[in-house]
């Protein structure tokens, strides 16, 4: 390479395709191994689970395309007791080919890829730097953690960022890290200038998002692998994983078990409607129609979620209970509190209004000449 500059604590490997800069570290790792909730719930193969690849990029732009190039491609696996985290750095843009033939080496031995928004995001700019330089990757099968995180942490957070996670979940915090919206600029002022300084706070970053992947996805494995001494939200949000996953038995004992406690945080008192509805569908599906009434006709009359939940427990009378009667004066009910809402729903509104008028057929063909004459 010459005189070519090299970050600190770099070395240069040679590949078929010149010489790569690359950072090698290796951590122990004392956490569980175990991922047999994770494979149960995912659907990935046991053998796979247990050659994870975690996968973090840095690149030189946030918005992907074909202009973006990933100037930092972070991976770790597990070897021995411990984890071996490589940080491939592109020193120059003409080392390209050799950095993805190196990361594609790696990704060849893995058996599920581990990400965060990389399916998203990570795994389609690389898979776009392949393309034009006619190169071919394995595909191995992808866990982007930022699904399941959006599934159970929703409910409680105000976003799921992977910083964000690292604090409110795992107790991780960050010391003067670098915002990612600079390490763009923070590469392009190496190519420039060459001070090594402006590079060590983007290896710190990348190598923190990765080492989060780990701990991340061993806390997923003992949080599906049990609910106990978890965050009521957070229990609300695995109950709507399992559900989502078709889980339908463990979701429904999930949200009866959230369900029935009545000294929780106000939060969860704030989501009680919604947590009725999806425990009413649940064992509506499974013919329990008259438990799935009980939990609406709750809802309904203390007000939560009372939309939503009107036209459910109407659907519930309509055709489970056959009291049409009950179900017309349930709609007519919600109509007239939505007509003085502050907020209005159109869907609501139209569902409300279709369902008043399919009743009052209904209801009028089925109403005799000799009790039409005692209504007038």
């Amino acid at each position: 390479m010459g005189a070519r500059r090299l970050p600190s604590t770099c070395t240069e490997e040679l590949t078929p395709f010149g010489p790569v800069a690359v950072r090698r570290e290796w951590f122990p790792d004392d956490g569980s191994q175990e991922v047999g909730a994770l494979s149960t719930c995912l659907g990935f193969a046991p053998d796979e689970l247990r050659r994870p690849l975690f996968l973090d990029t840095e690149t030189t732009g946030l918005s992907g395309g074909t202009g973006t190039v990933a100037f930092l491609v972070g991976l770790a696996w597990r070897e021995g007791n411990g984890l071996s985290l490589a940080q491939y750095f592109l020193c120059d843009f003409d080392q390209e080919q050799a950095l993805l033939w190196a990361v594609g080496q790696c990704i060849s031995q893995a058996g599920v890829l581990v990400s965060y928004n990389g399916r998203s995001f990570d795994w389609p700019l690389l898979q776009t730097r392949l393309v034009l330089r006619r190169a071919v990757w394995p595909s191995p099968p992808h866990l982007d953690l930022l699904t399941l995180a959006r599934r159970i942490f929703r409910p409680r957070l105000p976003d799921c960022a992977l910083q964000t996670i690292e604090q409110s979940v795992l107790d991780l915090h960050r010391a003067d890290d670098v915002p990612g919206s600079l390490i763009p600029s923070r590469y392009f002022a190496w190519l420039r200038q060459g001070d090594p300084r402006v590079l060590d706070p983007v290896f710190v970053h990348n190598q923190q998002d990765v080492l989060s992947m780990v701990v991340l996805l061993a806390r997923f494995e003992a949080m599906l692998g049990s609910a106990d001494e978890m965050h009521p939200l957070d229990r609300f949000g695995r109950a709507r994983f399992l559900e989502a996953r078709g889980f339908n038995v463990e979701a429904i004992r999930e949200y009866r078990h959230l369900w029935r406690e009545r000294e929780v945080s106000g939060a969860l008192r704030a989501t009680r409607g919604a947590l009725g509805l999806r425990l009413a569908r649940l064992l509506r599906r499974q013919g329990r129609w008259e438990e799935a009434r009980a939990v609406l006709e709750e809802c309904w009359h203390t007000q939560t979620y009372p939309y939503p939940v009107a036209i459910e427990l109407a659907k519930l009378l309509e055709h489970q209970a056959r009291d049409l009667a009950a179900a017309r004066r349930i709609v007519s009910d919600a109509l007239r509190l939505l007509a003085v809402a502050v907020v209005s729903n159109p869907q609501w509104l139209a569902d409300l209004e279709r369902r008043q008028q399919r009743l009052e057929r209904r209801l009028g063909r089925n109403e005799s000449p000799a009790a039409l004459a005692l209504t007038g």
